[in-house]
């Protein structure tokens, strides 16, 4: 009976025993297999080193971590501004030193008519006036067209009148373009001029206005510098403006020679000084009425508003801030090559005329 239990005892066991061994049997195989199915797949890589990797872990150690958008150095984009139009830099005129010219004569101005085709009347301040030598504007001018030459300029002389200056011929003092322009129409003494170039020609009888060809009328610089005022609202021939002055000189002149062909020529450019430092230009500084460029647009607009010819003189030279030092003296005036530059671009001016007025 013993011997009995014992024989099924092990039987027992051994049914036990062979179950366990089967079962993890299974489970290795099963992992075995398991295994060489991710060996063959598409999703695992080996590495060099044996170790057995899927794609996506192996892309999250290979793909570096982006940087945070914090540690980036954010690009700055700058708008251009827009470019803003200076209105001028306004200027105490009592600061800026005027310059000043005196004549210079060695040859005797032509105050007898030589008999030629045509003849010029230059009125204007000390860009005409100065070097009266064989050098100066009028003479160059002149030369080139073969033409009779009567140089009126005055330096230092405005067009307009100064506003203390009487408006009664019988009181007249000023020697501005007005008091010019009333001595060739005879309307006042030439006692005022006493001290000028032009009181010579005033005085000699054989030269006769009348026949005069071009009038040739160049002032407003010292318009500025004294600020006179560009125009009045209220009364167009206001000679104690510069667009007034200018008008008044059109209508003038015209009465006297009507065949004549007038040139109003605007200031040229220019730069002002203290003394020692550069203020401005004539595009920058302001007199309380405008810039000097201010002044050769009105001249330009009285030119085109009476039908004359204009000669812009401020832009039409190549005379600018770049080329100032070959072509002035001071500032304002005119070195030799300025002012044959000058010469030679009115005496263009004046030939082509001649060619084309009557096609």
């Amino acid at each position: 009976m013993g011997n009995k239990r014992l024989f099924k005892l092990a039987h027992l066991l051994g049914a036990v025993l062979f179950l366990t061994t089967m079962i993890f049997g299974c489970g290795a195989k099963a992992e075995e297999n398991k295994s060489d199915e991710m060996l063959s797949s598409d999703n695992i890589i080996i590495t060099e080193t044996g170790e057995v990797l899927e794609k996506e872990e192996l892309e999250r150690e290979v793909t570096p971590t982006p940087e945070p958008e914090t540690d980036k150095v954010p690009e700055i984009v700058v708008e251009p501004e827009e470019a803003a139009t200076p209105d001028g830099v306004s200027v105490d005129m009592s600061q800026i030193v005027e310059p000043e010219q005196e004549q210079i004569i060695t040859v005797e101005d032509q105050i007898e008519p030589q008999g030629k085709d045509l003849q010029l009347v230059f009125l204007g301040d000390s860009i005409f006036d100065t070097y009266r030598d064989g050098t100066g504007i009028p003479y160059r001018t002149a030369l080139q067209c073969e033409a009779d030459m009567y140089n009126l300029a005055i330096g230092g002389t405005c067009a307009a009148m100064d506003t203390y200056d009487p408006l009664g011929s019988e009181e007249w003092t000023s020697r501005s373009m007005v008091g010019v322009v009333k001595a060739i129409e005879g309307k006042i003494s030439t006692d005022i001029f006493s001290n000028d170039a032009a009181k010579r020609i005033f005085d000699n009888p054989n030269v006769d206005f009348s026949k005069t060809d071009y009038f040739i009328v160049e002032y407003g610089t010292n318009d500025f510098f004294n600020a006179v005022p560009l125009d009045s609202n209220d009364e167009i021939y206001n000679l104690k403006t510069y667009a007034g002055a200018l008008r008044y000189a059109t209508v003038a002149l015209r009465e006297v020679a009507p065949d004549a062909t007038i040139i109003l020529c605007s200031p040229a450019y220019a730069r002002f000084f203290d003394g020692t430092w550069m203020i401005g230009d004539g595009n920058s500084v302001n007199n309380g009425y405008g810039t000097l460029f201010d002044y050769v647009g009105i001249c330009q607009y009285v030119a085109k508003s009476e039908q004359t010819l204009f000669l812009n003189a401020y832009q039409d030279l190549g005379i600018d801030g770049y080329t100032a030092e070959e072509y002035l003296e001071d500032g304002v005036h005119l070195t030799d090559a300025g002012r044959q530059l000058y010469a030679d671009t009115l005496a263009k001016m004046i030939l082509h005329h001649e060619e084309t007025k009557n096609n």
